[in-house]
């Protein structure tokens, strides 16, 4: 009798793990669900690693895809200019590359500075003077660009979403 009633509580314990564990599935993939498509989707270019200072042509501006260098770079804000060829490697771990022209204003940068630190992997934030609009958001084959409004601003909870969206769909998925 008392073996039974730990076989019941064990079980009953199980399925009370499993349903809550598929709540907070169902969830997250019902919000992921709700976010629209973001930015434009490019054909990929391959994922070949070259050598490191090696030329590579993209398609898209900034990259989305294509071969790149052996290592990424690492996640978090710079100050600096990082290399395309390393950045797309982030991109093909599942990664968000957010890119600036320097030439932004201090507030909207400090917005994109606090913004990628909430995430304490899967995004970087750096500057690209070579940006055709002020700010790039990119994911592997897909690009968000925009510039900023008029009063130096620009829409927080789209940079958000993207991240929600893009994040970790990169062919290969390092864990966080």
């Amino acid at each position: 009798m008392k073996n039974s009633k730990n076989n019941f509580f064990i079980w009953a314990v199980i399925i009370l793990v499993l349903a809550t564990a598929g709540y907070f599935v169902f969830n997250y993939f019902s919000k992921l669900a709700s976010i629209p498509d973001i930015g434009g989707s490019y054909a990929t270019e391959g994922a070949a690693h070259v050598a490191d200072g090696t030329k590579v042509d993209y398609h898209t501006n900034p990259p989305s895809s294509g071969a790149h260098y052996a290592s990424p770079a690492r996640w978090g804000v710079y100050d600096n200019a990082l290399s395309d060829g390393n950045l797309v490697h982030n991109l093909e771990h599942g990664g968000v590359w957010i890119s600036y022209k320097s030439s932004i204003p201090a507030p909207a940068k400090e917005k994109l500075v606090n913004l990628a630190k909430n995430y304490r992997s899967k995004v970087v934030l750096s500057p690209r003077d070579a940006n055709d609009k002020d700010i790039a958001m990119v994911s592997w084959g897909r690009v968000y660009k925009f510039d900023l409004n008029a009063d130096g601003g620009f829409d927080e909870n789209a940079v958000r979403n993207y991240i929600t969206k893009y994040k970790n769909t990169g062919p290969e998925i390092v864990p966080d």
